[in-house]
């Protein structure tokens, strides 16, 4: 979720998932207006989603640059780890 800058270059200020209710997500963040526009993508699972979560949130700059106040959550029961930095380990 984000906004769209004067250079109209899209700014994303918190990366998410949602791996039950995308709808039931975005509303929870509705009230917060710097939030303006989101944008999605589909994954085939939830690693595949877990994994691009992560990715994005490295990408865009963690917990310095985002409004996210912690690293991304591994589905539960999954195991999985952050394909960047292991946090998990």
């Amino acid at each position: 979720m984000g906004y769209t800058n004067a250079n109209k270059k899209f700014v994303p200020k918190y990366i998410g998932r949602s791996d039950s209710d995308l709808k039931a997500r975005l509303l929870n963040h509705v009230s917060n207006e710097q939030y303006k526009e989101f944008k999605y993508s589909y994954a085939t699972s939830q690693k595949a989603a877990f994994k691009k979560e992560c990715q994005n949130f490295h990408d865009f700059g963690g917990s310095k640059k985002l409004d996210n106040d912690i690293h991304p959550d591994r589905p539960n029961g999954s195991g999985l780890e952050c394909p960047i930095c292991d946090i998990f380990d």
